[in-house]
């Protein structure tokens, strides 16, 4: 069964020493210093975990308040982690963070950084570049995947433009007028920095979702895009909607603050089954830094369990039903494999499938466990 790994690590946020303390990764941080160094930190994680992936995605904001110094170390760094994880590609669109649209007074217009800092970034081809800035989409072939990659700060200019993410109707159409029948992998991911369904949270409530946004992924899906990953939020979550599986990416390593006893920082693998017949099938892998601790696979208030997934197509009830089977036996407790075997199809849930079975189970007296190594084990409640 073919399997592509895709790695995500969104938001970084990098900034000056100097600079306030919106990011626990400053430009030139010690490393040494592994425990408070997200990127020193995830280098031991990659090595002792024996982390590997096909492509690395970036959903922008490398930069924290448009730091030109924090946007080449947070590329810099992504090109680092593509490298320690065997990527065939690393492929970034860009934040809000990453353009100069809200310093007052600036020298120069707000892409210039991004378009010149470096021959390969965004993207190694030059034509690529051309039509993500100009006409705020372009398509990225690999030999695993066809990403699109959306520019949704293409409207920024100023303070007032840069309040929420665009991607206006005459772009959504012209996108897809332009890809229709060019596109030929059978994996088809979009890649873009806002998000674009309702995105509301314990830190905050939602007034940047994409403006057109259900009419976006209403195009995206006709196209045959079935992934959407995009970062903005730092919240991480993983939806469902209309066959297409959309990561909110969690921030790398922007200061959650207060908010960061609700979730983490996270860094994320998906693992694509490639080869499944109708809805795209896979797990999302999420570990979680806590500064001082470094990285650990995710656990409670993390934002998203250390596994997860989407591409469930077996009924809800069915679930339950073949897990209250295996507990009819005499046992209180029932291991992962044995909840495996009965069960295939449990790590293919998403959060919110996964929340209504822990409900239907719960009505029996019956509770799943998973453990931070992602083995999910079962258990009878009140036993004596």
């Amino acid at each position: 069964m073919p399997i592509v790994k895709i790695a995500v690590m969104s938001d970084l946020h990098c900034r000056l020493d100097t600079d306030p303390n919106d990011s626990i990764q400053p430009v030139g941080a010690l490393r040494k210093f592994e425990k408070i160094n997200p990127f020193a930190s995830l280098r031991t994680l990659i090595a002792q975990e024996g982390i590997r992936a096909d492509l690395l995605l970036n959903p922008g904001d490398f930069a924290n308040k448009a730091r030109r110094e924090g946007l080449q170390e947070g590329w810099t760094i992504s090109q680092h982690v593509g490298g320690l994880l065997g990527v065939s590609t690393v492929v970034p669109v860009i934040g809000n963070h990453d353009i100069i649209s809200r310093r007052e007074g600036a020298q120069h217009p707000p892409f210039y950084y991004v378009q010149n800092l470096d021959t390969n970034f965004p993207f190694i081809d030059a034509d690529d570049n051309a039509r993500y800035f100009g006409d705020g989409f372009c398509t990225i072939k690999t030999p695993l995947a066809e990403i699109i990659a959306l520019n949704t700060v293409i409207e920024h200019t100023d303070e007032e433009s840069a309040k929420r993410g665009t991607f206006s109707q005459a772009r959504i159409a012209e996108m897809e007028q332009r890809l229709s029948g060019s596109l030929t992998s059978p994996l088809r991911i979009a890649l873009m920095h806002h998000h674009p369904i309702v995105h509301s949270g314990i830190s905050t409530g939602d007034n940047d979702v994409l403006e057109y946004g259900d009419l976006l992924l209403a195009a995206l899906g006709r196209l045959g895009c079935k992934l959407v990953v995009h970062g903005h939020k730092h919240e991480p979550r993983l939806t469902r909607m209309n066959g297409i599986t959309i990561l909110a990416s969690g921030s790398f390593s922007a200061n959650l603050h207060q908010f960061g006893s609700s979730f983490a920082n996270t860094f994320h693998l998906i693992s694509v089954d490639t080869d499944s017949p109708g809805d795209l099938k896979g797990t999302v892998s999420t570990w979680a830094f806590h500064y001082g601790h470094g990285w650990s696979r995710a656990g409670d208030f993390c934002g998203l369990p250390y596994l997860t997934g989407f591409g469930n197509s077996v009924p809800l009830e069915t679930v339950a039903a073949a897990l209250r089977t295996l507990a009819s036996g005499p046992q209180d407790r029932y291991s992962a494999q044995a909840v495996r075997e009965a069960c295939p199809s449990l790590d293919l849930l998403t959060p919110a499938e996964r929340e209504t079975l822990d409900e239907l189970l719960r009505a029996g007296r019956l509770s799943l466990y998973a453990r931070r190594q992602g083995e999910t084990e079962l258990y009878k409640e009140f036993s004596v």
